[in-house]
């Protein structure tokens, strides 16, 4: 892999947490700094593919609680649906 790959993260803050979610390996994290944000995110992609954290790009776009709420739960149900097929 190069550093070509971008993964994108939908971050949104709600309460105390940022939530982030990486659509493309539809996996959640959250943390409750902003600071850590790019490093969890990271970490996450890094592990679930097993690939260096060197390897890839990260683009984040921040959302209110309310979008990233209705993008995530439009994607889970989008995923849902296409399993009882």
């Amino acid at each position: 892999m190069s550093k070509d790959r971008v993964f994108e993260a939908v971050v949104g803050k709600e309460g105390g947490w940022w939530n982030i979610w990486v659509p493309e390996i539809d996996q959640v994290t959250c943390t409750r700094k902003s600071r850590k944000i790019a490093s969890y995110t990271r970490t996450l992609i890094a592990a679930v593919l097993g690939i260096p954290e060197s390897s890839f790009r990260v683009e984040r776009e921040m959302v209110s609680a309310a979008e990233f709420e209705r993008r995530y739960t439009a994607a889970v149900r989008g995923t849902d649906a296409q399993e009882k097929l």
